[in-house]
């Protein structure tokens, strides 16, 4: 649902009930008021799941959000699972790490071991934990390449999910992250507690050419079938060469050397480098992430190390601290979005 919170319509389709906290609430507390609205929506939604989320208000008010499920679950059919999510507790990155942690109870062990070669079937992990509008069209191409190269998709985590997929997706034998500032924490509790590797997290993501171009590789590595890959990959190198050749090998020259700032998170903003600098001769000055990145500052640093460029780099910028930035240095161009041009 992340994916879509910038939106002023909301396309997922969600079934959410609201408390709504008003001051009296607040003084007062608000515990009935929740035990009626969890009754209400067990009735009306029929859901198997329903996840109780406390905000901001009501950890301010300390509600035993936990507590209270405990006690309401006898009463009701959906299994209740609390998730304390207060703004206090960290940003948006936080609440999609702790909301995929949730899932793990319900993801069912692998009975039997199996022997001889493992089948191939994944697990995508957080596809929609970036700052891309249209990440839905990224998880439909690698979805796609995965089928062309005969590789299940088990479960996505998560996005049009259901319950039955959720309990299956111990079944795959590889997990693959599609975003470098959300997933790690929970790919390695899964690998630990349903013994799936996390696969393809030591790169950038498949932004430009030549990254898409090592994401396939090192994925058909690790499969061993690198002959399937090669002519996936030539058609896509064809089709982009194409494309830049009608459409903006003029540009190229005029922006060769042009000096950037990039305003980006890891997922996007990891890949951008190389595809900046390679292949469309661009200088990347200075790279400002809205997410901390713990588990990717190093495939930031070994991308930096490869290329030779020691831009200035801050982590964990917010509004205040990218207008300081841009106005201090002087570069020709930045990568951003309308904020960062108004």
């Amino acid at each position: 649902a992340a994916g879509y919170d910038a939106h002023e319509v909301d396309f997922t389709k969600r079934k959410v009930g609201c408390t709504r906290l008003f001051e009296s609430d607040i003084v007062m507390g608000a515990s009935e008021k929740l035990k009626g609205m969890i009754k209400e929506a067990d009735k009306s939604f029929d859901a198997k799941i329903m996840f109780v989320v406390g905000t901001c208000a009501a950890d301010i008010i300390g509600e035993d959000i936990a507590g209270l499920c405990h006690q309401l679950q006898p009463d009701v059919k959906a299994k209740l699972v609390p998730l304390l999510a207060g703004g206090f507790r960290g940003n948006a990155y936080d609440g999609l790490d702790m909301g995929l942690e949730a899932l793990l109870p319900f993801i069912k062990r692998r009975e039997t071991k199996r022997r001889g070669r493992k089948p191939r079937i994944v697990n995508i992990i957080a596809p929609q934990a970036n700052l891309n509008p249209t990440w839905w069209a990224d998880l439909e191409w690698v979805k796609q390449k995965l089928k062309s190269l005969r590789i299940k998709v088990q479960t996505v985590f998560s996005h049009n999910t259901s319950f039955e997929e959720l309990e299956q997706a111990g079944q795959a034998t590889a997990n693959i992250i599609l975003s470098h500032d959300v997933g790690y924490k929970f790919a390695r509790k899964m690998q630990q507690t349903h013994d799936i590797p996390l696969i393809l997290d030591d790169i950038p993501l498949p932004v430009g050419v030549n990254n898409t171009t090592r994401w396939l590789k090192a994925l058909a590595a690790h499969f061993k079938i690198e002959e399937k890959v090669e002519p996936i990959i030539k058609q896509g190198e064809e089709m982009v060469v194409d494309t830049l050749r009608k459409r903006a090998l003029m540009i190229i020259p005029r922006y060769r050397n042009c000096r950037i700032a990039v305003s980006a998170d890891g997922t996007l903003g990891i890949g951008l480098v190389r595809m900046l600098f390679e292949e469309l001769e661009m200088i990347p000055e200075v790279l400002l992430f809205r997410s901390a990145m713990p588990d990717s500052r190093s495939i930031l640093e070994r991308e930096l190390d490869s290329l030779g460029l020691a831009p200035r780099v801050a982590y964990l910028a917010d509004g205040y601290q990218i207008k300081q930035t841009l106005q201090e240095l002087d570069v020709d161009a930045v990568i951003g979005s309308a904020w960062e041009k108004y």
